[in-house]
């Protein structure tokens, strides 16, 4: 799949803008992807493979950017373990996307073991500890071959601009499932017309009721960061510059206040209901309904192979979980099964949905996340 060249004019227009930014007296401005919070994105490729590869895993998608994971490493294994303090409460009140984000890490940590010759055995779950989700044992071995995927973790980004509305390139289905390594989990993919109108509507409707719900508003809004003092301290959460908006809108958003959680979901709102649900398809992974923690592992790993490959082939992916983000909300609340019910229409009553993304070709190319280094996350 070759990748049209959609952005040329954007750039050009952004470069130009990038001069005018630069020559006005606004203190609170800062460009994008400055300071020492995107600087784990240059992958240090130094050290032993089990620092290499946590560098790496710091990489992976996590919801919200929240970077849910910590690591202890020694020279035959490593153990991840969920940081249960970076949980997005009433947003994810199951945790299903913590692990997912979890699963993501554990991918790219296998990934980059392997590049380095190391066989992995991975466990899930592999005791009574909750928070320890998995234990991947490392021996060295110089037949393990390396997957092509490990040389597109630096250029994997959460792109949430506009895309191009229209068709899916072909055999994306294909492409896409032969991404999914576990039995556990299936993909579905909206292509139709009628079929991508119809989840679009269902997503609307789901973010404004996350908007609505003024825990999942806050939740959500604990993780923006809007200044460059926030981002270097935190290096995590969702900046204005990875929101999708337009350099203007970026540009004076920097010279105002932080904006309360009621505006910033009036923003995230209009974004859903016009550029942030554009694109060519519509992706929805699934397992058995009762699935549990370990199951939404395998999701992550699954969905951040998919990444991968997208980036590698010059698509660009969003995750937009608000259906899945409410039907946890009604099973926590014990409300009426709204949007599970949405939801099952495509994967089936038997089946749950856990990931739901879209995936296109972008108009622009995506700001890189703050990320925090492997150093703040060994223990």
């Amino acid at each position: 799949m070759e990748r049209p060249r959609f952005n040329r004019r954007n750039l050009i227009r952004r470069g130009l803008l990038g001069a005018t930014v630069l020559s006005l007296p606004a203190c609170r401005y800062y460009p994008a992807e400055s300071g020492e919070a995107f600087a784990p994105w240059d992958l240090d490729e130094g050290g032993p493979p089990e620092l290499i590869a946590v560098r790496a895993a710091v990489l992976a998608a996590s919801p919200h950017n929240t970077q849910p994971w910590r690591f202890q490493v020694t020279a035959e294994r490593i153990d991840l373990f969920a940081d249960l303090d970076r949980a997005l409460g009433a947003l994810d009140p199951l945790t299903r996307e913590l692990h997912i984000g979890l699963g993501c890490a554990l991918e790219n940590l296998v990934l980059t073991l392997n590049h380095h010759r190391r066989r992995t055995t991975v466990v899930l779950s592999p005791d009574a500890d909750p928070a320890h989700v998995a234990t991947v044992a490392i021996t060295p071995d110089d037949a393990v071959r390396s997957d092509p995927l490990v040389h597109v973790i630096p250029d994997r980004h959460t792109n949430r601009g506009p895309y191009l509305d229209g068709p899916a390139p072909e055999g994306l289905a294909a492409a896409l499932a032969d991404q999914l390594q576990s039995p556990v989990v299936a993909l579905t993919l909206l292509t139709a017309p009628e079929d991508r109108a119809a989840f679009k509507a269902d997503t609307v409707a789901a973010t404004e009721a996350i908007v609505a719900d003024a825990e999942m508003s806050e939740a959500s809004h604990a993780w923006y960061r809007h200044t460059h003092a926030d981002i270097e301290q935190h290096r995590d959460g969702i900046t204005l510059d990875s929101t999708g908006n337009g350099s203007t809108l970026r540009f004076f958003g920097k010279l105002s206040g932080r904006p309360s959680a009621a505006s910033a979901g009036e923003y995230w709102l209009k974004a859903t209901r016009s550029f942030q649900t554009t694109g060519a398809a519509y992706a929805i992974l699934s397992t058995r309904a009762d699935a549990d923690a370990t199951a939404a592992l395998e999701v992550g790993r699954a969905f951040q192979r998919i990444h991968l490959f997208a980036a590698q082939e010059g698509l660009a992916l969003q995750p937009l979980n608000q259906q899945a983000e409410r039907q946890d909300r009604e099973l926590q609340l014990g409300l009426p099964t709204d949007f599970g019910a949405r939801l099952a229409r495509w994967v089936g009553a038997l089946r749950r949905a856990q990931m739901l993304f879209r995936v296109g070709y972008a108009w622009d190319e995506a700001k890189r996340s703050p990320r925090r280094p492997a150093e703040w996350v060994l223990s």
